[in-house]
């Protein structure tokens, strides 16, 4: 299968890499907020069993990526 997905995206806010299995806690953390799914269909996505199922897919779809604050590299979604 073709690899479609860059390696790296970035410019001088953000950086985007692509999503691996490792980058499940760091993104929950970010994402275990309920008021970012507030106005979402999947309101309940902050709760780790339904995340944990989103994240998944997005894993299994290989075409996602971790987003990063440049400057911290702190995670900031994906």
């Amino acid at each position: 299968m073709k690899q479609w997905q860059p390696e790296i995206l970035e410019d001088n806010l953000l950086k985007m890499v692509p999503l691996s299995a490792s980058d499940f806690d760091g993104l929950f953390a970010v994402a275990a907020d309920p008021l970012i799914w507030e106005q979402h269909p999947a309101k309940d996505r902050y709760q780790k069993e339904v995340f944990q199922t989103y994240f998944n897919k997005a894993l299994s779809e290989r075409h996602s990526f971790l987003m990063l604050e440049k400057s911290t590299q702190e995670i900031i979604g994906s």
